[in-house]
């Protein structure tokens, strides 16, 4: 038998038990019973019979008039059973219902004249009350008597003394701070007009009965469902059609770009001191040539017009009755013996999220278990619990839009949040549950890591930060550098000027862009140690001297000790890091943590994306140097734990839902990642473009190649003839050189490392032979080995 089918039978029992127990007790009459009269009357006079006359004999002498309380307590039983709450710890509601009877019968004996307390307050109130009296007095017995009962009360139900003491004392202070006033009043003199009433004191009077209310409407959890105190509902941007062309644009740049001289040179002379005579710290290298930010770019970069993208649809979000859906959510948990209230709602553009209120004595977590049976009763295809909300006292249940409305990159465009001057490279992130725009700053972080399935909204989110450095920074700001195994996702952007090198997209040379990177970062910290300074922040904004003014002319002159006077910010971006870690796992790890663990002063930043969240693709060391993760639809539970180190993202929407977390925060925030199209980007970049050719820098286009110069020590004095015996036979291995050079094993073997770390060859893979990644330049292949050789590849 089903439980509610139990709980009624229960429930009926109690009902005729009150009843009956009622009737009995008000039809009695003292000769019914044979204790009182010798000759007791036949047929009794009580209307519930011999039974019920000998019922209410018994209550009455134990209990007396309180007696009246026990069909009481029978028919609120009786509701409980009706209304399917049943209560729980049953001995101790027992213990404290007994208790307060006896309480009540001696404070009904007590409060009565001598002669008539056994009447009144039955045996137990008589001897009770009798001995409460003689020892303690009247007043000492109703105070114990009182307390007993009030104890007895907390026991048997679920009543707070903390909200009606907290309403008393808040009359009672209003009362005190009215009294003076009053009191100044009628002492002024009775023939006086009336003053006018104090504005302020009657907005603070307004302030505090509101506040009252508010605090009346969170203790209070009627049975019944009430509609939520707050229902937000969606609103979209409402577009200003009136801002066209030139008007329509950001101010140029976000973060005003002080106008500096051009970069200041330190030629050294033979004692390692500067023209002004000032020692410089010895760095290991003998230049400071790294990327320099060009004057002219700044003064001429024109930010993109908005107008480049489409504005959002200006329309409210239909087909979800919010109210019913929070009367559906209370139903089922009611269905549970669950008592709770949704108190807030907060429509989104794809989700809504319902605030609910645990009434006291329920666990948190015993709505967890009901997931299923929510997401059934909403006819949601998934949702999400909070428990709890983090800072409030209620838990979140998010539930999907039945209609959903995209959101449009123009629309953070246009956020005053993207217009903030104190953000340096801001991440167009999208928009949380309730609509506000999610733009965090990427040197605060200073790393991101983004992961989902295919069609989850990875690469629109990577399109969508993009885009918004394009809105936000010129290129002397800032620089990238692509990593795009895909080959077709980011090749729409080799035309911008923000580009250091075209995108890369052969994952053999992307391990050597990230050691170029490296490379990069140690001669920007050499940089920062000879200056003086400690972060990029502070090279850029530090003060020129006069003398530095002084040496500006005579910067061509030795343009390789130039010290510039000011650096871009480096973001690499690689689109999919499980092609790179498949094909060189340890030197792409190796370089990734050490940019993680020390780019952030040098202002380089990393932003990595995979769709295959594994650990041999996202290992411990990697994770432990990304805390900001953007986690889209994944598809399961491990997946999710791997990048989040939580569960929540396999029960996405996808096409961009997600879920973010900040650094230094466990607290997942959920999001909509906005749209933006190809016809938006090509907008964009095309007018990007018009300003100027990117300039790609020499070094790192000669490491792709595999032509970059070997520091002195690590180059074989036979590395040039291995590298031509290599690329004309087109054969790499160990034995080859060995026999080829005359050389021993050793030798050979380290000019194979050094010939794959130039990129000349690619690294190994088992059994099968190197490939040569380059081509010979002599375009003479007369040598090459036949494909069916059997060369040993080592």
């Amino acid at each position: 038998m089903k439980q509610e089918r139990i709980n009624e039978i229960w429930g009926v029992f109690f009902l005729l038990l009150g009843l009956f127990t009622f009737g009995a007790l008000f039809f009695y009459h003292p000769e019914d019973i044979a204790f009182y009269t010798s000759e007791p009357a036949a047929p009794v006079r009580n209307y519930t019979g011999v039974i019920g006359a000998y019922a209410a004999f018994g209550l009455f002498l134990t209990f007396g008039f309180s007696a009246f309380a026990i069909p009481v307590i029978f028919l609120l039983w009786a509701e409980c059973f009706f209304l399917q709450k049943v209560p729980d710890r049953k001995l101790f509601k027992f213990l404290g219902l007994g208790v307060a009877l006896f309480s009540l019968a001696t404070i009904v004996t007590i409060s009565v004249a001598p002669e008539s307390r056994f009447n009144a307050g039955g045996a137990f109130g008589y001897v009770a009350g009798n001995y409460l009296v003689r020892y303690f007095g009247r007043l000492g017995s109703y105070i114990i008597a009182g307390a007993a009962l009030l104890l007895s009360i907390l026991l048997a139900t679920d009543f707070l003394i903390y909200p009606v003491f907290k309403t008393l004392v808040t009359k009672l202070r209003g009362i005190l701070k009215t009294m003076p006033k009053k009191f100044a009043k009628s002492q002024k003199g009775a023939g006086k007009p009336a003053a006018p009433p104090d504005r302020r004191e009657a907005k603070k009077q307004d302030r505090e009965s509101r506040e009252k209310q508010k605090t009346k409407e969170e203790v209070k959890l009627p049975p019944e469902f009430t509609t939520p105190t707050r229902i937000k509902t969606y609103q979209p941007l409402q577009p200003d059609a009136n801002k066209k062309g030139k008007e329509d644009r950001p101010e140029t740049p976000r973060e005003e770009v002080k106008k500096r001289p051009a970069p200041v040179p330190h030629p050294r002379s033979g004692n390692g001191k500067t023209a002004s005579g000032e020692e410089t710290p010895e760095t290991g290298d003998d230049s400071f040539k790294g990327i320099i930010g060009s004057s002219a770019a700044v003064s001429k970069y024109e930010f993109p017009p908005k107008d480049l993208l489409k504005l959002p649809k200006a329309e409210k979000i239909e087909g979800d009755d919010l109210a019913a859906n929070s009367r559906a959510i209370e139903e089922t948990l009611k269905e549970f013996n669950i008592d709770a209230k949704v108190v807030e709602v907060e429509q989104g553009p794809k989700i809504t999220l319902y605030e609910v209120l645990p009434a006291p004595g329920v666990r948190a977590n015993s709505i967890s278990a009901y997931e299923d049976d929510l997401s059934m009763a909403l006819k949601a295809t998934s949702i999400r619990l909070i428990i709890p909300i983090p800072g409030k006292q209620t838990i979140g249940i998010e539930v999907p839009n039945t209609v959903s409305r995209p959101i449009v990159i123009r629309e953070m465009i246009e956020s005053p949040d993207f217009s903030s001057h104190g953000q340096k490279l801001p991440l167009l992130l999208g928009k949380n549950t309730a609509g506000k725009p999610m733009i965090a700053d990427l040197t605060t972080m200073p790393h991101i890591l983004i992961a989902g399935t295919t069609g989850s909204g990875k690469t629109v989110c990577i399109n969508s930060i993009i885009t918004g450095f394009l809105y936000y920074c010129n290129p002397s700001q800032l620089k990238m550098v692509m990593v795009d195994p895909k080959m077709v996702e980011l090749a729409v952007y080799n035309k911008i000027p923000h580009m250091l090198s075209p995108v890369v997209t052969d994952v053999r040379k992307a391990a050597n862009t990230l050691n170029w990177v490296v490379q990069e970062m140690e001669r920007r910290y050499r940089l920062f140690a000879a200056v003086g300074v400690r972060n990029i922040r502070g090279f850029n904004e530090r003060e020129l001297t006069e003398e530095d003014k002084k040496q500006v002319a005579e910067a061509a002159k030795d343009s390789e000790n130039v010290i510039p006077a000011s650096i871009p910010y480096i973001v690499v971006i690689i689109d999919e890091l499980a092609d790179l870690m498949l094909v060189a796992q340890d030197k792409v790890e190796t370089a990734i943590t050490r940019l993680a663990q020390l780019s952030r002063a040098v202002g380089i930043h990393l932003i990595l994306a995979t769709q295959r969240p594994s650990v041999d693709v996202i290992t411990g060391v990697i994770k432990a140097n990304f805390p900001a993760r953007v986690a889209f639809k994944v598809a399961s539970v491990v997946d999710s734990r791997t990048i989040l180190d939580n569960k929540g993202a396999e029960k996405l929407l996808g096409r961009g839902d997600m879920l973010f977390v900040q650094p230094g925060s466990d607290n997942m925030i959920r999001g909509q990642a906005p749209l933006i199209v190809d016809e938006e980007i090509n907008k964009v970049v095309s007018f990007v473009a018009q300003q100027g050719q990117p300039e790609y820098h020499n070094e790192i286009q000669a490491v792709q190649n595999g032509t970059a110069n070997m520091a002195a020590g690590e180059k074989d004095e036979l590395f040039d003839e291995a590298r031509r015996i290599v690329l004309t036979s087109r054969t790499a291995s160990t034995s080859y050189l060995q026999r080829r050079l005359g050389l021993g094993y050793t030798r050979a073997a380290r000019i194979i490392d050094q010939l794959e770390h130039a990129g000349v060859i690619g690294p190994q893979q088992g059994a099968k032979p190197r490939e040569i990644l380059m081509p010979n330049p002599a375009g003479d292949y007369s040598e090459a080995v036949p494909a069916d050789s059997e060369e040993e590849s080592v």
